[in-house]
């Protein structure tokens, strides 16, 4: 493990850290007096980018008027994205299962349309007005 999240400030700590230097809370890596975020539970789905159909899982840090704060990795509690609160949704792993295995089908298929393109274009050879056209 690289580093922690202060569960009362959000600061990113190195595991080694006696207190927090931002809230000066103690951190305790263990038991149930823990003080610190060790790793991410996604609660929501994120639409992140226009025109994509990339789903994210992520954990809200902060719900505001019109934008949510996000986190979609450990280190963002520092630092989370923002994102309009009409690109959130529920967390459901079918659903994003689902939409990452067809990416994934999507991907291969275009690699290997590319591949079938390719092996086409092996078989151009230079114009040459004497040679016959076959």
């Amino acid at each position: 493990m690289d580093g922690v999240v202060c569960a009362s400030c959000h600061t990113w700590l190195i595991p080694d850290s006696a207190a927090c230097p931002a809230c000066g809370s103690p951190v305790v890596l263990e038991g149930e007096g823990k003080t610190v975020i060790d790793h991410l539970q996604p609660n929501c789905l994120i639409h992140r980018y226009e025109g994509s159909d990339l789903l994210e899982p992520a954990a809200v840090i902060k719900v505001g008027k019109s934008n949510v704060k996000a986190a979609t990795r450990l280190k963002e509690y520092t630092k989370p994205i923002t994102v309009p609160k009409h690109k959130v949704f529920s967390f459901d792993q079918t659903v994003l299962s689902s939409v990452q295995a067809l990416r994934n089908e999507r991907t291969a298929t275009i690699h290997r349309y590319d591949q079938m393109i390719q092996s086409h274009w092996q078989h151009l050879r230079p114009y040459n007005p004497e040679a016959p056209y076959k």
